[in-house]
């Protein structure tokens, strides 16, 4: 168990933590794995939904067990340090750093070309380095900061990020068509199997979102409830959403 003291003010609470994990699983995907899970599994591809969130609860509960023992800062490596010593922790945080690094630099890219789309000034080298400049300065800064500020910043694009999809998910619903959910078999195993594993990219995340346990307040009943709450939430969101193109 590691009960050292880091200095980190514990304000995230329940809310605080679980915005975080939301935000970090929902992402750009769930704007294209919709139609990529449909053309496998037609109706029935919200059983991968579920066969998904069902084992991703799973490795989340193995979160929630370590998260509520080990609470310092640093989430799964710091889990890993504690377990098998500090040669297995430095290994398992270079892994966590780096593929953070590659899906921050993969994401803010994406970024850039979408408003290169309609703004072309932005295809060019520097004014694309001076976007991204100050977009990751002024996210350090917030966070620099205090944890007050950096957890609030969180909240509202949680919120804001949620609010498109709950939209669609409210107008969409008025025309559902129960008909239009029917599906005559059960997918083979092979195929549930195949669609599972493009579909595990959209439930990915927890681990990042946990990294700052050493400022969460009460992290022994903090952070499994916010895990429950931050699983629970991206499985109806997702299903929801998936539910959506098939009523009409």
């Amino acid at each position: 168990m590691t009960q050292q003291d880091e200095g980190l003010k514990r304000k995230i609470g329940v809310f605080g933590l679980s915005a975080n994990i939301v935000n970090i699983i929902i992402g750009s995907g769930i704007f294209v794995l919709p139609a990529i899970v449909a053309s496998y599994l037609g109706a029935s591809s919200i059983i991968a939904y579920l066969f998904c969130g069902f084992l991703m609860a799973m490795v989340m509960l193995c979160f929630a067990e370590a998260g509520s023992k080990v609470t310092n800062t640093g989430g799964p490596y710091t889990y890993i340090e504690t377990a098998f010593g500090d040669y297995a922790g430095f290994i398992g945080g270079f892994f966590a750093v780096g593929s953070n690094l590659f899906a921050d630099a993969a994401v803010s890219n994406a970024l850039v070309n979408v408003i290169a789309s309609a703004y072309p000034v932005f295809e060019n080298g520097l004014p694309r380095f001076i976007f991204l400049f100050i977009l990751f300065y002024g996210l350090v800064y917030i966070n620099v900061i205090g944890i007050k500020q950096g957890i609030g910043l969180v909240k509202f694009n949680t919120i804001v990020k949620l609010i498109p999809l709950f939209l669609l998910i409210a107008i969409g619903f008025k025309d559902v068509s129960i008909g239009n959910l029917n599906f005559q078999h059960i997918p083979s195993l092979k195929t549930l199997s195949e669609t599972s594993l493009i579909l595990f990219f959209a439930f990915q995340g927890c681990e990042t979102g946990i990294i700052v346990g050493g400022e969460v307040v009460n992290p022994k009943r903090t952070i499994p409830k916010a895990i429950l709450i931050s699983i629970t939430t991206v499985i109806v969101v997702y299903i929801l959403i998936q539910t959506i193109p098939r009523v009409f």
